[in-house]
C-alpha cells in the first residue's frame, strides 16, 4: 500500500475544493432544513419578543407545502417492471423483474427513496449508493442514502443528475478506535490525520467540514472517492496522511461491463453559479413575512402610543405599563396626555399578512392540487383546478422518476455482475400462493425433454398411444444421461430488457374524469357490459391499485371449469353418440323401403312376363 503524502495530495484537494466551493451553498441549505423543522426565528428575534413579553407565533407553511410532496411520491410508488427487447424473451423479462423487485422488496427501497425524495425537495440533493454486500447466498445488491450533508461532488456539475460530474464521494466520521479497528494496517496514517489536527485549530464534525480530525474527540474524517481517469471510473479511500484503499478501478460493473460510478444522485434546481437547492428556498421569504407581520400586527393591537406633554410630570415608564393592562389607570390633567389611534398600523400588517399566506399558497402544491378550496365547487370544477395544479409539479416528479430509473439500473447492473451462482427468488405479489423463480438455474437432458413434449399437444397425444415409446422414456429419465446439464435458465447476463417506470401521481383530473365517462356508457354495450373484455377494460381505465392483480382474477373467474368442461364434452360425445344411431337407424329402414320397393318391382315384372307367356300360347 502506498501511503506517502505526496500521492494523496491530489484527492485531498479534490475534496478541500469541492467543499470550499459548496460552503455559502450549504449553509443555505441548513437554513432551509432548519425552516422545514421549524426554526425560523433567530435568537435575536426571540429575544426581542421574550422582551416584550410576546409568544414568538409561527405558522410552518413550509413543513405543510414539503408533506404534500412526499405524500404525492408514497402514493405513486410502483414496481419496476422489464419488457424484452427480444421477441422471445418475455419470460426472461418477467424474471428480470421479479429479481429487481425482490432486490427492492429486501433493502426496503420505498423508505430510501422517501428519504432521498424529503432531502432534494428541502435540502436540494438526494442520493442512494447501489453498492454490494455480502449475505448467505453470496454477493448481493444494497442500497444504502447518502446524506446530502454528507455527499461531496465535482463543484463543476452542472447537470441535475450529476452526469457531467468528474467525481463524487461520500464523507464519513469516525471514532479513532472504530477507524483502527476497520483499518488496522493504516495505523500511521491514523494517526498521522490525528496529530496534524492537534496541531492547528480544531473544529467538530458538525457542522464544520474544515478539518480532517477532532483531536478532542479522537475523531478522524475517511473519505470514500469515485473519480474519472483516463475515461475510467476509479475509486479509492483516504484521509490526509495518505491512502487507506489505493486507487483503483470502481468493482462495480455497468450494462457494458465497465466500471461505473455507483452513486445516483440528484438534484431538484441548480442555479448558474452551480448552487443547488430545493424547493424551500423560494418559501423563505413568504414565511419569514408570515411570521414577521402576524409579531407585528398582535404587538400592535396589544400595545397602544401616547403623546405626553414635558411640562406636565407624567411618568413616561408609569404610563407605558398602565396602557399595557387591559384596567390599566392614569391619572393626567386635560392636555397633558394623548391615547394615539394604531388601528390602523395593525390593520395594514393584517392585510400585508393575508396576502403573505395567499402568495405562499400559489407556489408549489398550492390549494387546487390539493383539491382545497373555501368556495363551493362541484367535484367536476376541483378536478379541472387538479388539472391544472398538475402542470407545476410534472418536473418534480419527473426528476424522482430519473432517480429511480438510475437506481433500478444500478441494481440490475449489480444483479448481472455478482449473481453467478444458482439461486431461487420468492415473488411477493401474491400473499395467497408462495411463487418462486430460478435464476441461472440449470437445465438437465431429462427438463429439456419434459418440456418439450408438454409444450407440443401432438407429440402427448402420440405418446400416449404408445406404451413402448411411455417405457423408454421412462428408462431414459432413470439413466445418468437425463441428468447431464445442456442448458442454463434465467441467466442475467444474457438477459436483455428495458428497465420501465411507471410512475404517475395519484391523478384524480383526466383519468378519473374519463373513467366516470366511460362508467356511463357501459348501459350501451348491453349484455356486453358483463362479458370479461368489458369488465377489464374498466378496470384498466381506473385508478385502483394492483390493476394485473385484478385483470388475472377476471380471467380465473371466467376460465373454463375443467370438470363442467369435462361433462360438457362428454355430454356432446352422447349427443353426436344418438345422432349417429339415428342417422344409422334412417339409413336402415331406408335401404329397407329401397329392397321392398324394388322387390315389388320384380314381382310385377314377373307376373307381367308370365301374362305375356299365356297370352301367346
Amino acid at each position: 500500500m502506498e501511503n506517502s503524502v505526496t500521492s494523496v495530495i491530489p484527492m485531498v484537494r479534490k475534496f478541500e475544493d469541492a467543499e470550499k466551493a459548496s460552503f455559502d451553498e450549504r449553509a443555505r441549505n441548513e437554513r432551509d432544513r432548519d425552516y422545514y423543522d421549524g426554526k425560523q426565528l433567530t435568537d435575536a428575534e426571540l429575544k426581542t419578543l421574550r422582551d416584550r413579553g410576546q409568544p414568538p407565533v409561527k405558522y410552518n407553511r413550509i413543513r405543510r407545502k414539503v408533506n404534500f410532496m412526499l405524500g404525492l411520491e408514497r402514493q405513486s410508488r410502483k414496481d419496476p417492471k422489464c419488457f424484452p427487447r427480444n421477441p422471445d424473451d418475455d419470460d426472461a423479462a418477467q424474471a428480470a423483474t421479479d429479481v429487481l423487485r425482490y432486490v427492492c422488496d429486501k433493502e426496503d427501497w420505498d423508505a430510501k427513496r422517501s428519504q432521498a425524495w424529503e432531502e432534494i425537495l428541502v435540502d436540494g440533493t438526494g442520493a442512494v449508493m447501489v453498492g454490494a454486500k455480502q449475505d448467505k447466498h453470496g454477493i448481493t445488491p444494497s442500497l444504502i442514502n447518502i446524506s446530502w450533508d454528507r455527499l461531496f461532488y465535482d463543484p463543476h456539475s452542472r447537470r441535475h443528475d450529476f452526469s457531467d460530474a468528474n467525481y463524487m464521494g461520500i464523507l464519513t466520521w469516525y471514532d479513532f478506535e472504530d477507524a483502527l479497528a476497520v483499518y488496522p494496517e493504516a495505523e500511521d496514517i491514523l494517526v498521522d490525520t490525528l496529530r496534524e489536527a492537534a496541531e492547528s485549530a480544531t473544529y467538530d464534525d458538525r457542522p464544520s467540514w474544515s478539518r480532517w480530525a477532532d483531536s478532542n474527540r479522537k475523531r478522524v474524517r475517511i473519505t470514500e472517492m469515485f473519480y474519472r481517469e483516463d475515461g475510467q471510473w476509479m475509486t479509492c479511500l483516504y484521509t490526509e496522511a495518505g491512502f487507506l484503499r489505493d486507487p483503483e478501478p470502481s468493482p462495480y460493473l455497468d450494462e457494458e461491463g465497465q466500471p461505473e460510478n455507483p452513486i445516483c444522485a440528484m438534484s431538484m434546481y441548480v442555479d448558474r453559479d452551480n448552487n443547488r437547492y430545493g424547493d424551500v428556498r423560494d418559501l423563505i421569504d413568504p414565511q419569514d413575512e408570515i411570521n414577521k407581520r402576524r409579531s407585528k400586527g398582535l404587538h400592535l393591537i396589544t400595545m397602544r402610543q401616547a403623546r405626553i406633554d414635558p411640562a406636565s410630570g407624567v411618568e413616561s415608564d408609569r404610563v407605558r405599563k398602565e396602557l399595557a393592562k387591559p384596567d390599566g389607570v392614569i391619572q393626567a390633567g386635560q392636555g397633558e396626555l394623548e391615547i394615539l389611534n394604531t388601528n390602523d398600523m395593525a390593520a395594514q400588517n393584517l392585510q400585508l399578512l393575508q396576502e403573505a399566506k395567499a402568495e405562499i399558497d400559489l407556489l408549489g402544491a398550492n390549494a387546487s392540487l390539493q383539491g382545497k378550496n373555501e368556495n363551493d365547487m362541484s367535484g367536476r370544477a376541483i378536478l379541472a383546478q387538479q388539472q391544472g395544479g398538475m402542470v407545476e409539479v410534472a418536473l418534480h416528479m419527473d426528476r424522482l422518476r430519473h432517480l429511480t430509473l438510475k437506481v433500478y439500473e444500478g441494481i440490475w447492473n449489480r444483479t448481472r455482475q455478482f449473481w453467478q451462482a444458482p439461486r431461487w427468488v420468492r415473488v411477493t405479489d401474491d400473499e395467497k400462493t408462495a411463487r418462486f423463480v430460478g435464476v441461472n438455474q440449470p437445465i438437465t437432458a431429462g427438463d429439456a425433454m419434459r418440456e418439450n413434449i408438454e409444450n407440443n399437444p401432438e407429440a402427448m397425444a402420440a405418446l400416449q398411444q404408445n406404451p413402448e415409446a411411455v417405457q423408454r422414456l421412462q428408462q431414459f429419465m432413470a439413466s445418468p444421461m437425463a441428468q447431464q446439464q445442456v442448458g442454463t435458465r434465467n441467466v442475467p447476463t444474457e438477459i436483455d430488457i428495458d428497465i420501465i417506470v411507471d410512475e404517475g401521481m395519484d391523478t384524480p383530473t383526466v383519468q378519473a374524469e374519463q373513467w366516470a365517462e366511460l362508467v356511463k356508457m357501459l348501459p350501451a354495450f348491453g349484455p356486453l357490459a358483463q362479458s370479461p373484455a368489458v369488465i377489464k377494460m374498466i378496470i384498466q381505465s381506473s385508478q385502483l391499485r394492483d390493476k394485473d392483480k385484478l385483470m388475472e382474477l377476471v380471467d380465473e373467474m371466467n376460465a373454463p371449469n375443467p370438470e363442467a368442461q369435462q361433462a360438457q364434452q362428454q355430454m356432446q360425445e352422447l349427443a353426436m353418440t344418438g345422432q349417429q344411431a339415428e342417422v344409422e337407424k334412417t339409413q336402415s329402414e331406408t335401404a329397407k323401403n329401397v329392397a321392398t320397393a324394388e322387390a315389388a318391382t320384380a314381382n310385377i315384372q314377373i307376373e307381367a312376363f308370365k301374362a305375356g307367356a299365356s297370352v301367346a300360347a
